[in-house]
């Protein structure tokens, strides 16, 4: 990953376009988080909650027949969607920006790599 010693940006201002980038990535963020909390909620309702996981012995051979391998490239999956849209956002305001508000975009951009 690039140095992101240009970052440091005093006195900036957004524009309209790049204040609305920045609430778009904002949501983006919210969706990415509640997405992840979704994806780490599935095993419990799937062993705990599905029918006949009735008793703990049931749940037990759930736990240790469930596809763990499976379930951590969907958890680590959801967190890479997310810093990829939010590069796509930042790359493009870089594009179309200038001065002191290119190399805010590029930091972003930088930092969702």
């Amino acid at each position: 990953m690039a140095s992101l010693g240009f970052c440091k940006i005093d006195d900036l201002q957004l524009s309209k376009n790049s204040s609305n980038a920045v609430s778009e990535i904002k949501d983006l963020i919210g969706s990415g988080n509640l997405l992840s909390v979704s994806t780490a909620s599935i095993p419990l309702f799937q062993i705990f909650f599905s029918p006949g996981k009735g008793t703990a012995f049931e749940a037990t051979i759930a736990v240790r027949e469930y596809d763990w391998e499976l379930f951590g490239n969907a958890l680590g999956a959801s967190g890479k969607i997310t810093r990829s849209r939010i590069f796509n956002i930042a790359y493009n305001q870089e594009i179309f920006t200038y001065g002191k508000e290119q190399k805010f975009w590029r930091c972003v951009s930088e930092a969702s790599k």
